[in-house]
């Protein structure tokens, strides 16, 4: 066990940069499991001076070869040394950061999180059915079109061109200050327009924002992730952001929509395409889906 007085004056330092309590315990167990290791090791107490860049090298070695601990485990080892040899040298506790130079193991990168067919659908019935024409227009419109919540809470009126059988959507404050035309399908127009004919009329609203609360004020970012939240909940699903939604849009769009990824990327306002062609990645189900498949031919 790890009971010296650096590791109290630690969590303290990282208690004042307002790291949460859970982050600083998962810090002190970090830090007591390298303790751990060194004096089994070598057979000597921890203490901060005696860390050398050898000995963070032969810990993370250890790690993968003798506990077959995953690349994510390894890697918030090494950050949870990385920010307590950092400390110890504004301290004075070390001279030099042994782990300089030492980087993470590589491991492949997960795509963006993204709903399935079934719990999309399942959100936006809870949402289009609450009876509240705003949340149903939200909702829908961010799962429909993939655009930013910061997009979204940004429209004014005059962005929205709704006709009987196509409509379109300006986005006029994307990111970098871009500027794209982002269509409406059949049920974004519906609950766009449910919206607008619901809204309070515009002389009666301290702005023209096309998304205005009971006093006229334009919604912001917050209230859209609440409004998700309560949605979510109803539909028990769990971690539901605008970002979620967005990446739903992009994934679903490239599996069931057969649409090429400059199509994708000019929809979501992507300058690289690089950036697209995350959602393109292989999730664990669709591995294990692939292999099963095999197995059945």
């Amino acid at each position: 066990m790890v009971k010296h007085d650096f590791v109290e004056a630690f969590d303290k330092d990282l208690a004042r940069q307002g790291k949460s309590a859970l982050t600083r315990h998962g810090y002190q167990a970090d830090l007591k499991d390298y303790a751990a290791w060194f004096q089994q090791t070598y057979g000597e107490a921890f203490k901060p001076g005696k860390l050398t860049h050898e000995d963070v090298r032969t810990y993370m070695a250890h790690l993968g070869k003798v506990r077959k601990a995953k690349p994510s485990t390894i890697n918030r080892k090494l950050a949870a040394l990385t920010t307590f040899c950092r400390w110890a040298m504004s301290t004075s506790l070390l001279k030099s950061d042994p782990t300089a130079g030492i980087r993470g193991v590589k491991q492949a990168k997960a795509p963006p999180k993204a709903l399935d067919r079934a719990d999309l659908n399942r959100l936006l019935r809870k949402a289009q059915h609450s009876g509240k024409p705003m949340h149903a227009a939200i909702v829908t419109l961010l799962a429909n079109t993939g655009i930013r919540v910061g997009e979204l809470c940004a429209l004014m009126l005059d962005d929205v061109d709704i006709k009987p059988r196509s409509g379109n959507l300006i986005v006029r404050s994307g990111k970098g200050h871009k500027f794209r035309e982002v269509p409406l399908n059949a049920e974004a127009r519906r609950y766009l327009s449910e919206y607008i004919r619901a809204r309070p009329h515009p002389a009666q609203a301290n702005d023209n924002h096309l998304f205005i609360g009971q006093r006229g004020e334009a919604i912001t970012s917050s209230g859209v992730w609440r409004t998700l939240a309560k949605y979510a909940k109803q539909a028990d699903i769990e971690d539901v952001s605008p970002h979620v939604l967005r990446h739903t849009f992009a994934t679903l769009l490239l599996r069931e929509g057969k649409i090429d990824l400059a199509t994708v990327a000019d929809l979501l306002g992507h300058e690289n395409i690089n950036t697209t062609a995350r959602y393109t990645r292989s999730t664990e189900a669709d591995r294990r889906a692939a292999v099963e498949k095999l197995g059945q031919a």
